[in-house]
């Protein structure tokens, strides 16, 4: 079973490292530098993360392979958002209906 993560999950998570699994099999470090909540309703979740990881290579948009030590392995889209300071910084929009909707 797919396992739903909300931005309070993530937020426990600021600031430590992930790992990504890139396309070529090599171990790619990030870390979570932001949780950023969006305009939330009773319907409708909506945030975004932000993460940091090597100026290069840049990844494209895909749909990647993290692993945290306390979530374990998620799948999430993301995309680069461009250089921040000494960093390449990523993004995942999550949008979506909340539970029973």
């Amino acid at each position: 079973m797919e396992q739903i993560l909300h931005s309070a999950d993530f937020r426990a998570c600021l600031h430590t490292p992930f790992e990504l699994a890139s396309p070529t099999g090599e171990r790619v470090p990030l870390e979570l530098a932001q949780v950023q909540e969006a305009i939330n309703t009773a319907r409708i979740e909506s945030f975004s993360l932000f993460f940091r990881g090597p100026l290069t290579p840049v990844y494209p948009q895909a749909i990647y392979r993290l692993q945290h030590e306390n979530l374990g392995p998620v799948e999430i889209f993301l995309v680069p958002v461009g250089p921040d300071g000494d960093a390449m910084q990523y993004e995942a929009v999550f949008n979506r209906f909340r539970n029973g909707q």
